[in-house]
C-alpha cells in the first residue's frame, strides 16, 4: 500500500492551481467547470495517478463517441479555446474582416494564459526607449535571440518558425495595446535579458488573469461570437481538408460548426495526468501543475485523429521545480511557493544534494528539469532562515511578487498547515517523520554545513567553495540550529510545451510533413518551439508570447486561404 498524503498517492498528480479571475462571460475562471455528459473518461480530466504502463494510459488518445448533432453554426473560422491563443486569433480575425467562433471549455475567457505575467518583446518601443537591450555586452536583437534560443535547443526548433515569431514580437506589444492591454515595462529573470514585457494587473492578483479580463472584454466588445461550457471534440475533414468541427455543450448536446479553417489552441496536456505521464520522462512522484485545471489534451486528440502529426519533443513540460506540497490549492503567487524555491538544501529520496540550489533564480526550467529527474524531493533549512525571510524577504527574487526586502510574512503559516512539511527540533527528528534516511541526510548537512563555514568571508559570487556544484557562496547558509524544517515538494510546472508538428505559418502537417489544409495550431497545442526545456534564461516568457503571436501568425495565414 503506498503512503499517502491527504489522499494522493505517491504517484500524485497534484490538482493544478486555478488562480481566481473573474471571467467576462459571467463565471468565475476557478477550475474547469461543468463536465459534459458524454463517455468520456473523467480520468484525463481530474487529478489522479498514472504512469506510463498504466492501463488508463493506454486510452489517453481516445475521443468520446458523440451523437447527432442538435444545432448547426457557420463561421470563417473556428477557434478551439478562448485563453491567449484563442482570443488573439478571434480578435485578429475581426480585425482583418473575417467572422470567428470560438468554442470554449470554460465558462469564459482566460483559459491557462491566466497564469502568465509577461511576455517577450524584441526590438520594441520598451527596448528601444532605452537604446535597445543589451546582454552580456552585446546588443540582444531578433536576430541574437534567435541564434541564441536555437544554439540553446539545439536546433531543434524551425529557423523560419523563429523569424516569424520573434520578428513579430514587437508589433504585438503594439497590438495588444491597441486592444486593451497595459504594460508595466521590460524587466529581466535573473540574469538574462531584459526583455521580458510584464502586465499591468489592476486590481487583480494574478498579471494574467488581469491581462485576460481586459481581452475577453475586447472580444466581446468587438462582437467575437463565443460558445463557452462547449468542448471541441472532434475535426470534420472533407476530400483531405478542414471544413469544420464537432463540439460538445456541458449537457451533452452536439454542435457541427461549419467553418473551412480551425485553430486549435486548448493549452495543451498539463492537466491530463495519463498523457503527461505517458509521453514524457517524468520521473518525480509528485508533480503539480500550476494553471488552470482544464487542459486536458483536447486539441492534440483531435489533431491525432484527424491524421496530424507531433513535433519532436511531444513530452516537453515547462518545469518550475519545487512547489510544497499541500501548499499551494488557487493562487500559487504567494508567500510559502517563494519560500520553496529558495536556496535552501534540496535533497533527494537518497538524502543526498542533486543540483545547485540557486540554479532556480537564473533558470527556474533547468532546476525544475533537475527536480523532475528525481524519484522525490524535499528542500531542507532552518528556523533562521524562515525568520529573515519573515524579517527581510526572500534570498533571491521570485519573479514579480517575491521580492528581496519584502517580508514573506504569510509563508510559515501556510507551510505549519501541509502534511508534508515536517517542522523538529533535531534534523534525526524531521528526517525520520519524512521518511529519510537519517544518516544520509547527515552525511549531506555535514558536507553542506563545511561549504557554509567556508563561505562566510568570502565573495558573495565565488561558486568554487562549493565543491560539488558550484552554488554561489552568498546562498551557503549553515543548516546548524534548529528548529528544522524539511517540506517535500512536488515539482511544479506552469504548461507542456510539447505539441502538434506546425510549419513557420503554424499550419499543421501530417505524418507526410504535408499541410492539412485550414488547420492551424498555437500556444501549446503546437510543439516546435523548445528542445527538452523551456528557455526562460534567454526569452522569459516565450511560452505567452508564442501563445499570442502564434494566434495572430495563424489568422494572417488564414486569410490567405481563404482568398485562393
Amino acid at each position: 500500500m503506498e503512503k499517502t498524503i491527504k489522499g494522493l498517492s505517491r504517484r500524485s498528480f497534484l490538482a493544478g492551481a486555478g488562480i481566481l479571475t473573474a471571467g467576462v462571460a459571467g463565471a468565475a475562471l476557478t477550475g474547469c467547470g461543468a463536465k459534459p455528459k458524454s463517455s468520456e473518461s473523467t480520468a484525463a480530466t481530474e487529478a489522479g495517478s498514472a504512469t506510463p504502463n498504466s492501463a488508463s494510459a493506454k486510452d489517453f488518445w481516445a475521443i468520446p463517441e458523440l451523437g447527432k448533432p442538435a444545432e448547426t453554426l457557420q463561421a470563417d473560422i473556428c477557434i478551439v479555446g478562448a485563453g491567449g491563443t484563442g482570443t488573439a486569433a478571434a480578435i485578429q480575425a475581426i480585425d482583418l474582416g473575417l467572422k470567428p467562433l470560438i468554442i470554449e471549455r470554460l465558462a469564459g475567457y482566460g483559459g491557462s494564459f491566466i497564469g502568465t505575467e509577461g511576455m517577450t518583446g524584441l526590438e520594441t518601443h520598451f527596448t528601444e526607449a532605452e537604446g535597445g537591450t543589451i546582454w552580456n555586452g552585446e546588443k540582444y536583437d531578433v536576430k541574437t535571440a534567435m541564434s541564441t534560443c536555437l544554439n540553446y535547443h539545439h536546433w531543434i526548433p524551425q529557423h523560419k518558425l523563429y523569424e516569424n515569431f520573434f520578428g513579430q514580437t514587437a508589433e504585438t506589444i503594439e497590438w495588444l495595446e491597441s486592444h486593451s492591454i497595459v504594460f508595466e515595462g521590460n524587466i529581466s529573470i535573473g540574469a538574462g535579458p531584459k526583455v521580458w514585457h510584464v502586465y499591468n494587473k489592476g486590481d487583480n492578483a494574478s498579471p494574467g488573469g488581469y491581462f485576460m479580463q481586459c481581452f475577453g472584454a475586447e472580444a466581446q466588445k468587438l462582437g467575437v461570437e463565443a460558445r463557452f461550457e462547449t468542448f471541441g471534440r472532434k475535426l470534420i475533414i472533407e476530400n483531405g481538408k478542414v471544413s469544420g468541427l464537432l463540439a460538445e455543450t456541458a449537457k451533452g448536446d452536439v454542435i457541427k460548426v461549419e467553418a473551412p479553417v480551425v485553430i486549435i489552441g486548448t493549452g495543451g496536456y498539463a492537466n491530463n495526468s495519463e498523457m503527461l505521464y505517458g509521453v514524457s520522462e517524468t520521473k518525480n512522484e509528485n508533480i503539480q501543475a500550476l494553471g488552470m485545471n482544464c487542459r486536458d489534451g483536447d486539441g492534440l486528440k483531435m489533431a491525432k485523429d484527424a491524421g496530424a502529426e507531433f513535433a519532436e519533443g511531444l513530452g516537453t513540460v515547462m518545469w518550475c521545480g519545487p512547489v510544497p506540497v499541500g501548499a499551494i490549492t488557487a493562487e500559487w503567487t504567494t508567500d510559502a511557493y517563494s519560500a520553496g524555491v529558495q536556496p535552501t538544501l534540496w535533497l533527494n529520496e537518497k538524502g543526498e544534494r542533486y543540483c545547485k540550489e540557486d540554479l532556480w533564480l537564473d533558470d527556474f526550467a533547468g532546476a525544475g528539469i533537475c527536480v523532475r529527474n528525481q524519484q522525490k524531493t524535499f528542500v531542507l533549512f532552518t528556523e533562521n532562515d524562515m525568520l529573515t525571510w519573515e524579517k527581510s524577504g526572500p534570498y533571491g527574487q521570485v519573479f514579480s511578487f517575491g521580492t528581496p526586502g519584502t517580508p514573506l510574512a504569510k509563508a510559515r503559516a501556510v507551510l505549519e498547515k501541509c502534511e508534508a512539511c515536517h517542522v523538529g527540533a533535531t534534523l534525526e527528528e524531521v528526517t525520520k517523520a519524512a521518511g529519510l534516511d537519517a544518516a544520509a541526510v547527515k552525511t549531506t548537512v555535514d558536507t553542506y554545513n563545511n561549504y557554509c563555514a567556508a563561505a562566510a568571508n568570502a565573495d558573495g559570487e565565488d561558486v568554487s567553495i562549493d565543491k560539488e556544484f558550484g552554488k554561489r557562496a552568498k546562498y551557503l547558509h549553515k543548516v546548524a540550529e534548529g528548529p528544522f524544517w524539511l517540506c517535500e515538494v512536488a515539482d511544479g510546472f506552469y504548461t507542456t510545451c510539447g505539441g502538434i508538428k506546425v510549419n513557420e505559418k503554424t499550419q499543421v502537417l501530417d505524418t507526410k510533413d504535408q499541410v492539412i489544409p485550414g488547420l492551424y495550431a498555437g500556444g501549446s497545442d503546437a510543439g516546435g518551439l523548445y528542445g527538452d526545456s523551456y528557455d526562460v534564461k534567454y526569452a522569459p516568457g516565450s511560452q505567452a508570447a508564442w501563445a499570442v503571436n502564434s494566434g495572430r501568425l495563424a489568422v494572417k495565414d488564414a486569410q490567405e486561404y481563404l482568398k485562393a
